[in-house]
C-alpha cells in the first residue's frame, strides 16, 4: 500500500553495492534483467545488494531524500525472462541515489551526461543507458556507484 504523498512509478528498484538505484524504461527494455545482473555483480563484490521491487515502486520524499518502497502485492517477486515470476530476497524500502533511464541504443550517449531528474521535489542523479544491454549498463552503474562511495 502506498503511503500518503507517494507516487507509483513503473520502474525496478534495488540497492546495489550500497546505493539505491531505480531503473526506468519502456516495457521490454530490460529493467528486470539489468536489476538481476546488478544484484549478481554487487553481491560478487561483497557489498550489500538487494531488490526492493520489480516493475513498480512507490516513491516519496522523506527528510530531504527520496525513498522507494515495494508495493505489498509484488514484494519479493521478480520477473526472470524465460522462467516467469520468481521469489527473490528483497528489502521493503531504500533511499534512492541514482535513476537509470533505459533508452534505445541509438539514443544512449557514449559518455555520461550529468543529468538530474526531480522526483517529489528531490533531485536525483540520472544516467541514460542503452536498453537490452545488461552487461554494459551494469558496468556503467557500478562505475557511477564506485565514484560516489559514501553517498
Amino acid at each position: 500500500m502506498a503511503t500518503p504523498g507517494s507516487v507509483n512509478m513503473h520502474a525496478t528498484g534495488l540497492v546495489v553495492a550500497g546505493a539505491g538505484v531505480i531503473v526506468t524504461g519502456a516495457s521490454g527494455s530490460g529493467k528486470s534483467s539489468l536489476a538481476l545482473e546488478l544484484l549478481e555483480r554487487g553481491r560478487a563484490s561483497g557489498r550489500f545488494s538487494c531488490l526492493v521491487a520489480d516493475d513498480q515502486i512507490f516513491l516519496s520524499a522523506h527528510a530531504g531524500g527520496l525513498v522507494m518502497t515495494a508495493p505489498a502485492p509484488i514484494a519479493g517477486l521478480a520477473e526472470m525472462r524465460g522462467f516467469g515470476v520468481a521469489r527473490i530476497d528483497h528489502e521493503p524500502a531504500a533511499v534512492v541515489d541514482l535513476m537509470v533511464e533505459l533508452v534505445p541504443a541509438d539514443e544512449a550517449p557514449r559518455h555520461r551526461r550529468d543529468k538530474i531528474r526531480t522526483i517529489e521535489g528531490v533531485d536525483i542523479a540520472c544516467l541514460e543507458l542503452a536498453e537490452r544491454d545488461s552487461a554494459g549498463a551494469a558496468r556503467a552503474i557500478l562505475a557511477w556507484v564506485g565514484n560516489h562511495d559514501g553517498i
